[in-house]
């Protein structure tokens, strides 16, 4: 079986993984010039790298730690014990133990005791299904109450989905919040984030060692422009560069709107499909910075005014001897799709990014940046709005032998590379007929 994957990001490169682990000869193609998607690196000082966009491993990531365990990562991963913060009327307060909770000014003595226990309520619950049926609003006041959805909840949601948010369902948040307390729960309610020590610049060069050591190919800087069935049953693949390869299957891990783009001969209906979930966009600021920062891994916003929609302190979870004393900050902002902020030139939204973190620490200045940078991503989270699961399109397509397997599948969770890699699995069992589907 020879089996063709549209797509060289970390759901393109896993399921490739396990395909050729069952035998299958696997070819992957990727439009970049670098394999990796989501996961790339990005060179920041000479022969200082790491991830173009923050990411994170969970000690209850469990699908993923095997998955590094596969390719022989096991060891190179590292948990530190981290620590969250809030800038609330013009403040940093830190939230990372129970001590450092009750002492939260922000919030009422009475408040804190309903956020408590809301979080440990939200935490027991199993039926993502129902609260999918449910308002996020609404659900997080009748939970925490109007206070605490005023003070807290409302500005994350806002910070996370932009003007999405009041369309979002429960289950998102629910999901939130039941991944990060869920790696409380198992270690002593300390709160542990951690790495590979090569970053995932380590992850996806060994992914593709191990691909090609399996006989796999990957075609980089070759996208696709067109699919279609030819008269055997098998799916033909044409490329940028007018090159046509046959497959017995193929899978598409990219997102809806590009599917849409290389079959344009598809069903009205599963082109309605595919329609049906919007994206919200991805452009995130990368400064390493000379001197230390912030306290917190996470620092959440819940005051308003601010560029970008959180602060993410990753000098926390990279290891030491890489940066060597400096600090690397990530500063996102998602949007909708079509924003005009999306397009602005990277020193423009550099330039709002560097103004909004002198506000919260007024002592920072330019002189203090040793590199900067600005990615950006078109389709990255999908909106999960109320009865959001019937908006995904199963896994087999009305092509025969054309398969799809891409981050809007992913329902009750938020989006991570646990996630994906559940995926990975469930598609390559699909196709090889050794598993079962969603």
């Amino acid at each position: 079986m020879r089996i063709g994957i549209i797509g060289g990001g970390m759901m393109g490169l896993a399921t490739a993984f396990y395909l050729a682990k069952a035998g299958v000869h696997v070819t992957v193609f990727e439009k970049e010039k670098t394999i990796g998607g989501l996961s790339q690196s990005q060179e920041l000082l000479p022969g200082l790298k790491w991830d173009r966009f923050y990411h994170v491993i969970l000690s209850t990531d469990y699908e993923l730690l095997n998955f590094l365990g596969e390719i022989g990562l096991s060891s190179d991963v590292r948990f530190t014990e981290t620590r969250t913060g809030f800038y609330t009327d013009g403040e940093l307060h830190s939230m990372s133990n129970t001590l450092e909770f009750l002492r939260f000014k922000p919030l009422s003595l009475s408040d804190k005791v309903r956020l408590g226990t809301g979080i440990f309520y939200a935490s027991r619950v199993k039926d993502w299904k129902r609260l999918e049926a449910i308002d996020a609003k609404k659900w997080l006041i009748k939970v925490f109450g109007k206070q605490n959805f005023e003070r807290l909840w409302n500005p994350l949601l806002r910070s996370k989905l932009g003007s999405a948010s009041n369309r979002a369902s429960a289950s998102f948040i629910w999901s939130c919040i039941n991944r990060y307390y869920g790696t409380r729960r198992e270690s002593s309610k300390k709160e542990m984030m951690g790495c590979v020590k090569g970053g995932y610049h380590e992850i996806i060069g060994r992914i593709r060692d191990k691909l090609l050591a399996m006989g796999a190919s990957i075609l980089s800087a070759r996208e696709v422009k067109l699919i279609s069935s030819v008269t055997n049953g098998q799916i033909r693949v044409r490329c940028n560069d007018g090159g046509e390869l046959d497959f017995d299957r193929v899978v598409a891990t990219i997102p809806n709107p590009e599917i849409i783009r290389l079959w344009p001969d598809m069903p009205d209906s599963f082109r309605v499909g595919l329609g049906k979930v919007e994206y919200l966009s991805l452009i995130c600021g990368t400064m390493l910075l000379q001197r230390p920062l912030s306290p917190f891994y996470v620092t959440n916003l819940t005051d308003s005014g601010f560029p970008f929609t959180g602060l993410i302190d990753a000098t926390h979870i990279v290891p030491k001897e890489l940066l060597k004393g400096k600090s690397l900050v990530y500063l996102p902002r998602y949007v909708p799709a079509g924003d005009e902020f999306f397009y602005k030139p990277d020193q423009d939204v550099m330039g709002e990014f560097l103004n909004g973190l002198v506000r919260i620490f007024p002592d920072l200045s330019r002189n203090d940046i040793l590199a900067e940078s600005i990615a950006r991503e078109r389709y990255v989270q999908p909106i999960q709005v109320v009865h959001y699961s019937r908006n995904v399109i199963p896994m087999e397509t009305p092509l025969r032998n054309l398969y799809v397997a891409n981050t809007t599948m992913i329902v009750n969770s938020t989006l991570n590379n646990n996630e994906v890699i559940k995926l990975a699995q469930n598609i390559a069992g699909l196709v090889t007929g050794n598993g079962i589907t969603l």
